[in-house]
């Protein structure tokens, strides 16, 4: 599965919630699975509390998601209180008037498909899927993703797919520079890699050298997660950043200097191994994330839904002068 770039719209007063609602009307047309009015509600509560309850506003990434569309709602902080995120607010109990922080995110959580939250002194995201839950997602995995094109909007010159079947495959791709050029070369990759089955690493690879030739070209990081081994199998060209985190170990994923879709022959990969147990977390993220996160400074974030996951740390680690993308694939426990 790949899926579009998300569009970011920031919220600072009361006229970028209209602003809001209105881009979020455009992309929900025509979305089979969603009813008339509905995301435009919804956006209109994520940005109302963005300017009632965040010091200094935020954004809400938005972009289509299957039949329906993905709102995530990011600040800086203060954090939300404990009790407007809590988890067990009665979705059958109509939102208090006068537009409150428990009751404008009740009617979120009301409306999604899938919804989730996260708060610390940083900030908060708050993510909701309208439409049905994604059918995509098999009892095995879940993943998630945020890719932002330079400046919030227009084309993105990164790209992701993940394709489960059995094994799951997953790939971040970065065309060179950024605007429609590069996002002509990451598409060119990600296409070829939806092609058939999930293939070898190796055959990957070759795909998308071959397939982004006749484009400016980039870099790529692939992974092919085998659960019935409890391996996962990594190679990149150039500079894609990868962490797996499993049992309270972190493992640091090594690209290889290059680029792919040149008239040079295909750069030498080296496949890296590492063991990929039940509950398991991969991160790829393109170089518009700066590579020196850490997740110890978000308590608990594993916890949460994987494009919560990578919404914090694009907003805490991305750079505002390229297009920026997080890819989070997590094992479920119930795999074991």
């Amino acid at each position: 599965m790949s899926e579009a770039e998300h569009r970011l719209c920031a919220v600072g007063a009361e006229e970028d919630v209209g602003a809001l609602r209105r881009t979020v009307a455009r992309m929900a047309a025509g979305q089979p699975g969603l009813r008339p009015g509905v995301a435009e509600l919804v956006a209109t509560e994520l940005g109302t509390n963005l300017v009632r309850h965040a010091d200094k506003g935020g954004y809400v990434l938005a972009r289509r998601a299957g039949d329906g569309i993905e709102l995530i709602s990011v600040d800086r902080g203060p954090g939300m209180p404990a009790g407007a995120l809590a988890r067990d607010v009665d979705a059958a109990t109509p939102p208090a008037r006068g537009g409150g922080l428990s009751a404008g995110l009740n009617v979120v959580r009301r409306h999604a498909a899938e919804f989730d939250s996260y708060s610390t002194r940083r900030g908060t995201v708050v993510y909701a899927r309208l439409g049905t839950a994604d059918p995509h997602v098999a009892d095995r995995w879940r993943y998630g993703a945020v890719n932002v094109p330079c400046g919030g909007d227009g084309e993105s010159g990164d790209a992701w797919a993940v394709a489960p079947d059995g094994r799951l495959a997953a790939v971040v791709v970065d065309g060179l520079g950024h605007g429609p050029a590069a996002a002509v070369a990451a598409r060119a990759a990600v296409t070829a890699f939806g092609h058939g089955p999930v293939p070898e690493l190796d055959t990957l690879v070759k795909r998308a050298h071959e397939a982004m030739r006749s484009t400016r070209g980039g870099v790529l990081g692939a992974c092919l997660i085998d659960p019935g081994r409890g391996e996962l199998t990594y190679a990149a060209v150039g500079n894609i950043t990868g962490r797996v985190l499993t049992g309270g170990r972190t493992v640091h994923l090594l690209d290889r200097p290059g680029t792919l879709g040149t008239h040079l022959r295909l750069p030498t990969t080296r496949p890296q191994h590492c063991p990929w147990e039940p509950g398991t977390t991969l991160i790829l993220a393109s170089d518009g994330i700066r590579s020196g996160w850490e997740l110890e400074e978000h308590p608990r974030l594993l916890e949460h839904h994987p494009s919560v996951v990578a919404a914090v740390l694009h907003r805490d680690h991305g750079r505002s002068t390229d297009d920026a993308t997080v890819l989070v694939v997590r094992g479920t426990p119930e795999a074991a």
